[in-house]
């Protein structure tokens, strides 16, 4: 199956052999699909992105499965969860369906039976909504255009972007004014948190706003933290990365 842009798929599992082989199997069939080790790692990115469905480990540290797939149905009604489990038992079974789980499998499953169970969940759901950038950006004079890979700044000058510097974009663009931590923008973007992948992330953060700046004759608001991350926040006075 081929995943459209709708179908972005989060693993929450402390199990990281299991997570980042799902993840990159989910990647590898075309899904956009993150990896997060338990529900607290998983809420910033929670207010960036919507995704179309969740697999999600029964026994996860804190908030086990039981406890957190009300709380996802809670964001997102139309949201399709498959459960994962090490543990046996129609009880198990009735207790993750009765969670809100649209599926049950074992973590003995396959990849290719996760795979296709998640195909087959999504085909039943109508695509989860989008946030519009467009509309993310509404009031700031700045737009986002997708299909192009495009900023535009308020006097109609375009910048083009790669793949990953739109995607860095999208995602503060999204947040809507909050600084987005290091560690959720690498994630967002499929990287390990280390600090040679933070160095890189600010001189990717330098590129665009660069960019910008010979193409578009003006600065992108993007407001940095060293301590908390980065914000796109048009207006709004602060230090900025160059």
């Amino acid at each position: 199956m081929t995943a459209t842009a709708s179908h972005i798929v989060f693993v929450i599992d402390d199990d990281a052999r299991l997570r980042d082989d799902l993840v990159d199997y989910l990647v590898g069939d075309g899904y956009e699909a993150m990896g997060f080790a338990s529900y607290e790692q998983f809420l910033p990115a929670s207010r960036l992105i919507q995704p179309a469905l969740v697999v999600l480990d029964l026994g996860l540290p804190g908030l086990d499965g039981l406890d957190v797939c009300p709380l996802l149905r809670e964001l997102w009604p139309d949201l399709g969860v498959v459960m994962l489990t090490s543990r046996s038992g129609v009880e198990q079974q009735e207790a993750g369906m009765q969670a809100g789980a649209d599926a049950y499998l074992s973590k003995t499953a396959s990849l290719a039976l996760v795979e296709a169970t998640v195909a087959s969940v999504l085909r039943r759901l109508k695509p989860a909504p989008v946030l519009s950038a467009e509309q993310a950006v509404s009031g700031s004079g700045w737009t986002l255009l997708e299909d192009a890979l495009k900023i535009v700044s308020p006097q109609g000058a375009e910048t083009v972007l790669t793949v990953n510097e739109f995607s860095l974009v999208q995602a503060l663009v999204q947040a809507r004014g909050e600084s987005v931590p290091r560690a959720v923008l690498l994630n967002l973007t499929g990287k390990a948190d280390t600090p040679t992948n933070r160095r890189n992330l600010d001189a990717t953060i330098s590129r665009i706003r660069a960019k910008a700046r010979a193409s578009a004759h003006t600065d992108l608001p993007l407001r940095a933290s060293y301590a908390n991350g980065y914000a796109f926040a048009p207006g709004r006075t602060g230090d900025l990365a160059d």
